[in-house]
């Protein structure tokens, strides 16, 4: 019979994130490998099956929802564990604490332990033990990049064979050729926005929104009839950023957008749409957004720290995430002719070092093996 893993898929009944994306691009496969007997908790799973469309994943159903999540990782989950005789669960960033079969911890990064200044102290105080004692007791220890890999050894001082690098993966999709106009009508049409420089990221502090709008902003590109476009949810408040646009004259505001909710489908137009990708962000775990734009051969220009310093394919548009060189970057890009054949270089390394198949596969595997020893 084939081992029973468990994936708890709570992340499907909140607001986007990451994480969503990881469990479910990385279960499509594995469900196609067909190693496993695939489980996927949710307090809604017949909208968590639609992520999963044609699988023969199994959907099974939380009766305690957000509000009562200690019930939940107390009781519910390990009944649910105990009643479909699991074998394996796998866990984001934090396992349930009964432990009735072996466990499988997935966490994507500790960055408050780096950066503890970018996080509010009830954030550390809460998630920083609970991802200690995961990670701790967890039968398989997997994260995202070399970066987070090196951080849980230094700061849970858990040994490096024992945390095996699961990537992200950039979708089939972004590498499909498209028609930038027919995108660009679309975007015009439904937002009333052209000729425009996109940043995909939730907002807060450290994804560095305040140097890319004030070098917007500096170089006025604005007189150029160049739009700067943020797409994310603001998850903390940047009081700086805030004031800044606050003070904004009228010419410079018709310039600026920020944008929220975007459905799957307009966010993939905006990027197809864009002249231009920045990623100007100080601190990530991975770090997909400037894989995807430059997945699709979008001229990019990209943080070169923490996870981001593997994304040294960026070339001269590689840069430290402080103002003069975002500034730089975004001039001289802006005023150069693109390298159609550096970006078609780009996305191939791109396709070659990140996909959904190669990740799944090496989950797969490490699961299955776990099996056999």
């Amino acid at each position: 019979m084939k081992p029973k893993i468990f994936v708890d898929g709570r992340v499907f009944d909140t607001a986007f994130q990451g994480t969503r994306t990881y469990i479910q691009n990385i279960y499509s496969v594995i469900d196609k490998i067909g190693d496993l007997e695939v489980f996927v908790g949710s307090q809604n799973p017949e909208k968590t099956a639609t992520f999963f469309p044609g699988s023969g994943i199994k959907f099974l159903r939380y009766k305690y929802g957000n509000k009562n999540k200690i019930g939940r990782a107390f009781f519910e989950i390990p009944e649910l564990i105990k009643s479909n005789n699991i074998d394996i669960a796998h866990f984001q960033y934090i396992s349930a604490p009964f432990k009735n079969c072996r466990q499988i911890v997935t966490i994507h990064d500790i960055l408050f332990k780096d950066f503890p200044e970018q996080f509010p102290i009830k954030y550390r105080l809460q998630k920083g033990p609970l991802f200690w004692i995961s990670a701790k007791r967890a039968d398989i220890l997997s994260t995202v990049s070399e970066y987070s890999k090196q951080a849980l050894h230094k700061h849970y001082n858990i040994p490096l064979p024992k945390i095996h690098v699961v990537p992200n993966g950039v979708s089939k999709a972004y590498f499909q050729p498209y028609d930038q106009s027919d995108a660009q009508q679309e975007i015009a049409t439904k937002y009333k926005i052209s000729d425009f420089i996109l940043y995909v990221s939730r907002i807060e502090p450290r994804k560095n929104h305040l140097h890319l709008l004030k070098a917007y902003l500096d170089l006025e590109l604005y007189n150029k009839n160049k739009a700067l476009v943020f797409i994310g949810k603001r998850d903390l408040e940047v009081p700086v950023l805030s004031s800044i646009l606050n003070n904004l004259t009228e010419k410079e505001k018709k310039h600026i957008y920020f944008l929220e909710n975007i459905s799957d489908h307009d966010l993939m137009q905006f990027y197809k749409a864009c002249d231009l990708f920045v990623y100007p962000s100080e601190a990530e775990g991975f770090g997909i957004p400037p894989l995807e734009a430059g997945a699709l051969k979008k001229p990019v220009i990209c943080s070169d720290t923490t996870a981001m310093k593997d994304f040294s394919f960026f070339g001269k548009y590689h840069v430290s995430p402080i103002y003069e060189k975002i500034k730089a970057a975004l001039s001289d890009i802006v005023n150069s002719p693109v390298d159609k054949t550096n970006l078609d270089n780009i996305s191939m390394a791109i396709k070659t070092n990140y996909s959904w198949e190669g990740a799944a596969d090496k989950l797969n595997q490490l699961v299955v093996l776990s099996f056999k020893i």
